[in-house]
Order: structure tokens, then sequence, then C-alpha cells
């Protein structure tokens, strides 16, 4: 049930879901669909629920929403989505 998407410049493709909300963490599907890791993502507190996303590359910003969170949390200049295997 993906709820959130975002392309980087590299083809790779951040996954929002509603299942993976209660693990708390992002999936990153490379561009040919053969892959998924997970999207390391480190701050105070960590993911609560993430659930939207939005990818502003004219202002290099990922825009991520959470659901339990409820905050909306920026990522300045990510360069890709960085992963780590799932």
């Amino acid at each position: 049930m993906p709820k959130g998407l975002a392309v980087d410049e590299h083809g790779n493709i951040l996954v929002a879901d509603v299942a993976d909300a209660r693990n708390n963490r992002l999936l990153v599907l490379d561009p040919t669909l053969t892959s998924a890791r997970e999207m390391s993502v480190s701050f105070d507190g960590g993911l609560n629920g993430p659930l939207s996303l939005w990818y502003d590359k004219s202002r290099g910003r990922l825009y991520l929403g959470e659901w339990w969170g409820s905050r909306v949390i920026i990522i300045h200049h990510p360069k890709h989505f960085t992963a780590t295997q799932v």
C-alpha cells in the first residue's frame, strides 16, 4: 500500500508505505525495480510512521511526512537516496 513516492536524479525510487510505516522505514527501489533496500535516516528520535514523500529537485530537499510523529522532516541536499541492503 504505497502512499508516497519520490525519484532521485539517478532514477532510484523512494517508497513510503503504510505497512512499512509500522516498521519506521523507507524503501529504495533501483531504477530497474529488481532490488529493494532500506533508506538510512537518522535524526532526533528517528522516523515515526513515514507516510508521504516529496523530493524538490530545484531546492535540493526531500520532505518526509509522518503519520504518528505528526512532523514534516526536511532533508537538505541529499546527493541521492542512499540505502542499505534489506
